[in-house]
């Protein structure tokens, strides 16, 4: 693996497309091989994720905003890391998260 390194904010925000929902991405990283990925996910207010699950483990880092899943509450400072293939539920509309 190679080092990486850019400034974030000079990257564009992407439609959301890794996984179902309304929302914008910013990848920091892409390695098809390993298929692993590294992004800041950013949902409007009011945008939501659809069920869905993941190949490998996923890491949820909230810069900012909140948002619910099974009845708890992740705010700005949250980590949250998910197994490999663990289901991740229909969120609820948030209040602008950013992750």
């Amino acid at each position: 693996m190679s080092q990486i390194h850019y400034q974030v904010e000079d990257l564009n925000w992407q439609e959301l497309r890794e996984f179902p929902g309304i929302g914008e991405v910013k990848v920091l990283r892409d390695s098809p091989k390993s298929g692993a990925k590294t992004m800041i996910v950013k949902l409007p207010p009011g945008g939501r994720v659809e069920p869905h699950s993941h190949p490998a483990v996923v890491q949820h880092y909230v810069l900012e905003g909140e948002y619910e899943q099974q009845g708890k509450t992740y705010a700005r400072g949250a980590y949250r890391m998910l197994p490999q293939h663990a289901d991740c539920l229909k969120s609820p509309p948030g209040k602008g998260p950013r992750y």
